[in-house]
């Protein structure tokens, strides 16, 4: 739970390291050294400039990197993906949580109400935030809004890593809104409560992939043969889908393509390619002995076959909320046959084995949804 009170004395104190530390380096006396940290206020001279990658920013001094930030923010707008930003004699920057906010004038981060304004402006009233996360609905949010004004108009917008918004919601102080982000990804979210609140936050939905047996995760094609250290290759499709594609074609192997078509209304999508052998020399064969399809919905995990091959006999399994490990699909052996399976909950485990038991593989899948 994140409280705006403890963002609002950090602030402060903020503003106020960043006034001592100018006064030490005063603009023009030449390059002026970046601080390793977290959670500082700084300021630079001697031609930095920021630019704005997928999932991180970076902070260059000429063609060096001399940090890595979580998002970048500057003169109180989010960068996109791909856009830099420089200063004249001097940049400004606070370091809160991982996420850089920069300025070139020296005008400090507006987070929430100033923490002066209850002197400047003393009727305007305080109001806490409260965020939480609901992983059973895609990732969804639900912002309170705690304190006593009377009914003033609350507004959040999200928006996506190409800054297409994505969802949006609005309601009144005091109160809550709510929303779901529709696909993984990385988030920036806007709290706008005029005069009181105008505040953006970096919120990342993500599926974390752990517990990997024998598995590697890719986000293109990968034709290698990986055995025996990789029997079972997973190939993350979410990204295409993200940026407009309707189909991809996906190679396991040289020999085989793929071609996989945009799921509907998905959080996340994966292929998973599987080969039961550690001696076969059939290349055109390799990972495709099981093919399944993993496809994270708001609410669900539905698991679909795709294809089946090869003559030793093989299983697989996944965990259930309400069953534990569960067998699902058998190849060369008596039933289960569930083409399709669907795990009411938002993380999995898979497990796929077989009568060659050093390609026995496994992976689990969680989703996520984090605030930074």
């Amino acid at each position: 739970m994140i409280t705006f009170r403890d963002i609002l004395i950090f602030a402060g104190l903020a503003a106020f390291a960043a006034a001592v530390i100018a006064t030490l380096f005063p603009a023009g006396e030449g390059v002026s050294p970046v601080l390793a940290c977290s959670d500082c206020a700084f300021k630079l001279t001697g031609g930095y400039w920021i630019r704005q990658y997928g999932n991180y920013a970076a902070l260059y001094l000429g063609t060096r990197e001399a940090a890595r930030y979580g998002w970048a923010y500057v003169d109180g707008r989010p960068l996109s993906i791909g856009e830099s930003a420089t200063c004249g004699t001097a940049m400004y920057l606070w370091v809160i949580n991982g996420i850089v906010y920069a300025s070139c004038g020296g005008s400090q981060p507006r987070f929430g109400r100033d923490v002066l304004s209850n002197v400047t402006e003393p009727n305007l009233p305080l109001i806490d935030v409260y965020i939480s996360t609901d992983l059973s609905r895609g990732c969804g949010v639900t912002i309170n809004f705690d304190g006593d004004p009377t009914s003033h108009a609350a507004a959040v917008y999200v928006y996506d890593e190409e800054g297409r918004l994505v969802a949006s919601a609005t309601g009144t102080i005091p109160g809550s809104v709510s929303f779901s982000i529709p696909m993984a990804g990385v988030n920036r979210v806007r709290i706008y409560v005029p005069p009181l609140l105008d505040e953006w936050h970096t919120l990342t939905a993500q599926i974390s992939i752990t517990d990997l047996l024998r598995a590697q995760v890719f986000t293109s094609n990968n034709t290698q043969d990986l055995r025996p250290s990789t029997s079972l290759k997973i190939f993350d499709l979410t990204n295409y889908w993200k940026r407009g594609y309707s189909y991809v074609t996906v190679y396991m192997n040289p020999w085989w393509p793929l071609y996989v078509t945009r799921p509907a209304d998905a959080f996340a999508d994966f292929l998973l390619a599987w080969e039961d052998d550690s001696s076969s020399w059939h290349s055109w064969l390799l990972y495709r002995k099981e093919v399944w399809r993993l496809t994270f919905t708001q609410s669900d995990i539905v698991l679909t076959r795709v294809d089946s091959w090869g003559w030793r006999w093989h299983e697989v399994y996944v965990s259930d909320p309400t069953s534990g490990k569960t067998l699902i699909w058998t190849w060369n052996k008596q039933e289960p046959k569930h083409n399709s399976y669907t795990v009411p909950w938002y993380t999995t485990t898979v497990w796929i084995e077989s009568r060659d038991s050093a390609m026995n593989a496994r992976a689990n899948f969680a989703k996520e949804c984090s605030w930074g």
